[in-house]
């Protein structure tokens, strides 16, 4: 176990890469961590990418004060398992309440995503991509106004696409590419005045003339 004032319990993360355990230690400052970020006026750990790595294993079931934390990145890795628990961060880093982005792609995830994920209200960008979920997606993220960002593209999600928009008006990138939705593209999608990017192939969607005329001006890929 490492234990520093702000990190501890690495236990259940098997770490393969030559050199990492010589940053990863209780005689290194923690903001001289590979992968991490600190504030510079509190020196509080603000950012966690641990992308890349070859983490297996499970994820640390304790932490110590995160209480900074915004962004957590663990894409690229092989940390197996149900998603559920991601959905509500804290459980995995009790201070870690208010994320605005969370990388997960490229991980063997499993499960559904849950409807409390509609509750991580700071969150901005959700990237999922490449794992293996399934179900459907939660409307409740859709009631995340600050989110600009949904990345679940090459999962085994199904069913019809979520169309209330309401309070998710500032939306700028929504790949969902390579799953198993089917029906009509809602009317809302053509409404998002700052979508960006709309990506919908490989699916058993319908897409109408309403839908197909907005993509003139945005990166829609069908």
């Amino acid at each position: 176990m490492l234990t520093n004032g702000r990190i501890k319990e690495r236990d259940h993360i098997i770490i393969p890469l030559p050199g990492l355990e010589d940053y990863w230690t209780a005689n290194t400052s923690v903001c001289d961590w590979i992968g991490v970020t600190c504030g510079i006026q509190h020196h509080r750990v603000t950012a966690l990418n641990i992308s890349f790595m070859g983490l297996t294993g499970s994820i640390p079931p304790h932490s110590g004060n995160l209480s900074f934390l915004v962004s957590l990145d663990l894409s690229v890795n092989n940390l197996p398992g149900e998603f559920v628990p991601f959905a509500t961060p804290e459980l995995i880093y009790p201070s870690f309440s208010k994320p605005e982005t969370l990388e997960l792609s490229y991980n063997p995830l499993k499960g559904k995503i849950p409807e409390v994920m509609g509750g991580q209200q700071n969150l901005r960008v959700l990237n999922l991509q490449y794992n293996q979920l399934t179900g459907s997606i939660p409307s409740s993220i859709f009631n995340i106004s600050t989110l600009r960002g949904l990345y679940l593209t090459s999962n085994k999600l199904n069913g019809q696409l979520p169309s209330n928009f309401t309070a998710c008006s500032v939306i700028q990138i929504l790949s969902l590419s390579s799953n198993e939705f089917s029906g009509q593209i809602p009317r809302e999608y053509g409404t998002l005045k700052k979508l960006e990017g709309l990506y919908l192939a490989r699916n058993s969607l319908i897409a109408g003339f309403h839908l197909e005329a907005r993509c003139l001006c945005l990166g829609c890929i069908f």
